[in-house]
């Protein structure tokens, strides 16, 4: 009996496992294959978050010649790049064309720009006087600070303070000095409009001298040729003293302020240079953007931070990208913002999951260009699906692509 029962069950079994393996055939046939996806590791650390534009490198004390009198210009024997001193060099030859006499009016006109002069000279020497007493005055404070916070009797904000005060006196003095040499210049070049011609002034040249050391920056006037009295003829400067300028929105100039750190990239050297930003411009300008939009923008004046030797190859217009720092955070959890998607106006994202993607909803903070901080429901480790297709849902079976696939 008992083999008989058996006989009949055989072909029972036979047939259900044979339905078995057509049903699994089946259900693997048209289940769909794992999609390939690139993932990215959540991770833990600095992050900045920067605002990004063009910006150009200028000399910041800029000095443009130009032609005393009306006259022949002699051949200029300087080229771009060549180092001059400050009252010594001469930059140009000037053969006076018509030396004719000034009329009443101009020569009353010219005595009494010659008196305003001599008053601004006389001031600006009593301003040097004060700034050096200023320097003094700081120089002292910052040594006796300075001893005292070595001792520990003087708090860090006073030291700083004071070596401000004392480092800010030094370009006071600095920058009076250079306003006097200047109103020197323009007193002498006035001085020598009421040269009576003779004609022992004929054929004689006016030489004039360079005001401030530096190096030709460029020529607008090289070969000999007529030239009228303001024509500029060069332009001079240091090159090592050297700031950027960038013209930043409005509605992000108001997101920083003097002193926020800036990165300098794309300047041609191995690495992004760093500076900081010295002065907002308190004036808006209207400029036409590239796509015909008006936009408002500030113009933004950054320093330098790194020494003249990282950077002795940048000169006056080169165009580099500034990026500056508007927030920054040194332990922050984050993830690329290609991961990011919004599902039902919420930020979410697909985490790779047991060869699955789970769908995590997530809370953002502080975003940058690549990444964005995140707050909550992912946690340093976790990998997240980079650019999900919308062939992606919660559970879809996904595998990591492989190279050149």
């Amino acid at each position: 009996m008992a083999t008989k029962h058996l006989n009949r069950l055989g072909p029972r079994l036979l047939i259900g496992l044979i339905i078995a393996i057509l049903v699994l055939a089946i259900f693997f046939a048209l289940r769909s294959p794992p999609i390939d996806v690139d993932v990215a590791e959540v991770t833990k650390g600095p992050m900045l978050v920067t605002i990004n534009d063009e910006g150009e490198t200028r000399v910041r004390d800029m000095f443009v010649i130009s032609a005393p009198i009306n006259g022949q210009l002699l051949r200029i024997n300087l080229d771009a790049g060549d180092p001059v001193v400050a009252g010594q060099t001469v930059v140009a030859r000037i053969l006076p064309a018509q030396p004719d006499f000034l009329n009443s009016r101009s020569e009353a006109e010219t005595r009494a720009q010659i008196r305003s002069l001599e008053a601004a000279v006389r001031s600006s020497l009593a301003r040097i006087a004060q700034a050096d007493a200023d320097r003094k005055l700081a120089e002292a404070n910052f040594e006796r600070i300075d001893a005292l916070f070595n001792r520990g009797f003087a708090t860090k904000t006073a030291h700083d303070a004071t070596r401000a005060a004392r480092d800010s006196s030094a370009s006071r003095l600095t920058e009076a000095r250079g306003a006097a040499e200047s109103a020197r210049f323009e007193l002498k070049a006035l001085r020598a409009r009421l040269t009576s011609p003779s004609i022992n002034n004929r054929g004689k040249t006016l030489s004039v001298f360079s005001p401030q050391s530096g190096s030709v920056l460029r020529l607008t006037h090289e070969s000999e040729t007529p030239i009228s009295a303001g024509t500029p003829i060069l332009e001079i400067g240091d090159p090592a003293d050297t700031e950027i300028v960038t013209d930043l929105l409005s509605s992000d100039a108001v997101k920083i302020k003097p002193g926020s750190k800036v990165l300098i990239e794309n300047w041609g050297g191995d690495k992004p240079l760093t500076g900081k930003v010295q002065r907002i411009e308190p004036f808006g300008l209207t400029k036409i953007s590239a796509l015909g939009v008006e936009e408002q923008r500030v113009n933004v004046i950054i320093d330098f931070a790194d020494p003249i030797a990282a950077r002795e190859r940048l000169g006056h217009g080169y165009r580099v990208i500034v990026k500056v720092v508007e927030w920054e955070g040194t332990d922050i959890m984050q993830a690329p913002i290609s991961a990011l998607f919004r599902n039902k106006g919420q930020w979410s994202v697909f985490v790779m999951h047991g060869g699955e993607a789970q769908l995590v909803p997530v809370k953002i903070g502080r975003m940058n260009d690549e990444r964005a901080q995140i707050l909550e429901g992912l946690k340093a480790g976790d990998e997240v699906i980079l650019h999900p297709s919308e062939k992606i849902e919660n559970e879809t079976r996904v595998r990591l692509r492989e190279d050149g696939s």
